[in-house]
């Protein structure tokens, strides 16, 4: 994912303003501030307040939608059982706030870690009833004109998915990769808690929801089915991994089931624009983000024939996660610039 290098800014001076941008992000974390338990830390970071009032303005636009569509969701049960997990992060939040104990470095992870999978669950569902409203929206399908996009640029996914098919071992190595995908959204946030990168910590929930925000967006005004619908290696209403899309579309599916989730979007791809986000998030952390750079480009080829993504699915999550990160650092560049001045 070398591509990520595209949004770091030229030149020595903007180089140093960069760099100061991590300190001016943390302006309000003073030397008392550091010694404080890492999820108050957390919360002291704008990205990261940025990103629960993007969680309210979600969760909002769900309320809206599925009235609005006359949907109604089931499987609310399952938020009901982050209630353990999120006492746990409590709990250990306030053993991390004694000062006395010698296991205070313990807790202060173990509460973040925990606080933060919670709130990654919550969401991710909530951007799952978002996204099967959106498809409800029912705008013309775009499955031919993305076939065209791709013929014009060299790429034939029917022949790419036949010659994978045929090497079984490749086949299988990325079908094993594409399921990374889901353990790395909880790891990563649990590897920046446990090297205490705050700062990246905050940028990866910002660039989290930011990015699945734009792409169910997106998708909705473009929607496609996908390659393995569009040239009939499954029906729309057959038993596979996107039988909700159709059932969705034409009203067969009244019913939103949190315990019954698919990865619906098609363009842009998800999984493409957060294998480039996840890189960037662990660029600091050594070893870890050589690894993981080699785990996402493999992922991305994966999503191919396994999310059911035409290559400019690919390219196009590709270029969002660009330029989403691009635009989080110039964020960051006027906040600098901002208090410098004042």
């Amino acid at each position: 994912m070398n591509e990520i290098d595209a949004v770091t800014t030229s030149g020595n001076e903007a180089a140093a303003l960069v760099a100061d941008t991590r300190q001016a992000s943390n302006v309000a974390v003073t030397v008392a501030d550091k010694a404080s338990p890492l999820l108050v830390r957390l919360f002291l970071q704008p990205r990261f307040r940025i990103m629960l009032a993007l969680l309210v303005a979600l969760l909002t636009l769900d309320v809206i939608a599925t009235h609005a569509q006359g949907l109604t969701l089931s499987g609310l049960d399952r938020v009901l059982w982050l209630t353990p997990t999120v006492a746990m992060a409590g709990f250990a939040h306030l053993l991390a706030r004694q000062p006395a104990s010698s296991l205070r470095w313990l807790w202060e992870k173990a509460s973040a870690a925990l606080f933060c999978l919670s709130l990654l669950t919550v969401f991710s569902l909530a951007a799952v009833v978002l996204q099967n409203t959106a498809i409800t929206a029912h705008f013309d399908l775009v499955d031919d004109r993305l076939v065209q996009i791709d013929a014009s640029l060299g790429f034939h996914w029917h022949h790419t998915y036949q010659w994978l098919k045929a090497h079984a071992q490749a086949f299988n190595l990325l079908g094993s990769c594409y399921q990374l995908y889901g353990w790395q959204v909880a790891l990563i946030p649990v590897l920046l808690v446990c090297t205490r990168r705050i700062d990246d910590l905050a940028d990866y929930f910002l660039l989290f929801s930011v990015i699945v925000m734009l792409t169910i967006l997106i998708s909705a005004i473009v929607p496609a089915s996908n390659p393995h619908i569009h040239f009939g290696y499954v029906g729309p209403h057959d038993t596979s991994e996107w039988s909700q899309f159709a059932a969705l579309r034409d009203g067969a599916l009244r019913v939103i089931d949190l315990n019954d989730n698919q990865g619906l979007i098609s363009l842009p791809s998800l999984h493409a624009a957060h294998a480039v986000m996840f890189v960037y998030v662990v660029r600091h952390l050594r070893g870890w983000n050589v690894g993981l750079a080699v785990v996402n480009v493999t992922m991305t080829i994966a999503a191919l024939p396994f999310g059911g993504h035409y290559l400019i699915d690919i390219l196009a999550g590709i270029a969002l996660a660009i330029a989403v990160i691009w635009a989080s650092r110039r964020m960051g560049l006027r906040r600098y610039r901002s208090s410098q001045s004042s």
